[in-house]
């Protein structure tokens, strides 16, 4: 399902050069297409934040269906911690977590994720960022509507031995003037390089690097899909078995 690349040593230079890539047409076009359609029909998403200095998920479909002045109540905490730091709000399907519990069983998911976590995924990562450490990834399907961003952070946890990380966007026809932006930011707190969402595109950048996502305005009547995940060093941790 990986597109055939003869690219791969401009790739490797760019990297090289800045840390970051556009890696474009990375599926074959007929999967690429079915992962979008399925995304489009997926109801399961957990929407994510931060309140009070912690991680939040809650039923993106229930937080939906509640009074404004709830959603107004939410929006205002969810701000409030924006303004004293790092901050979220997107909804997700937690892949890799779903996948290591066994409770990934939707199809086009399930082959999806295998991707991501193939021999030739693998190889295409160590062979552009010319990191041979990493060992495998972990992967989320993230869908930002209006209203929601992510504020600058460098995803460095060196727990997770987190080497690089990558966005595949899933959206087509996606403008500048949705936001939803994945920026670059240097060390003066400028935008250095922004990349559009753009069809089928992987964006892989080195770990720790300064980034976020613009916020997706009001006026906005669709959505930003995409896999985004990390590539990981060192021994992938396995879960407890059940006694």
């Amino acid at each position: 399902m990986l597109a055939t690349r003869s690219d791969i040593a401009d790739l490797q230079q760019q990297f090289q050069d800045h840390g970051r890539v556009l890696i474009a047409d990375l599926l074959s076009t007929s999967f690429a297409a079915q992962l979008l359609e399925r995304a489009r029909q997926w109801s399961e998403w957990h929407l994510v934040t931060r309140i009070a200095g912690q991680h939040r998920e809650f039923d993106g479909e229930q937080m939906r269906l509640l009074p404004a002045e709830r959603i107004a109540l939410f929006n205002q905490m969810v701000h409030e911690e924006a303004r004293g730091g790092f901050q979220y709000l997107y909804e997700r399907y937690p892949l890799y977590e779903k996948a290591r519990l066994q409770q990934l069983h939707d199809e086009v998911f399930v082959q999806a994720y295998a991707l991501l976590r193939s021999a030739s995924f693998l190889k295409l990562l160590r062979d552009v960022t010319g990191l041979d450490q990493i060992t495998h990834t972990d992967a989320q399907l993230s869908r930002y509507r209006a209203g929601h961003f992510l504020t600058m952070h460098d995803d460095s946890a060196d727990s997770l031995g987190r080497a690089a990380a990558f966005v595949l966007n899933l959206t087509p026809d996606w403008s500048v003037d949705h936001g939803g932006l994945l920026q670059f930011v240097d060390r003066n707190g400028q935008v250095e390089r922004a990349f559009t969402p753009r069809f089928n595109a992987l964006a892989l950048f080195r770990v720790p690097t300064v980034h976020s996502v613009s916020m997706v305005p009001p006026y906005v009547d669709r959505a930003r899909y995409a896999l985004t995940g990390w590539a990981r060093t060192g021994v992938e941790e396995r879960l407890p078995q059940a006694a």
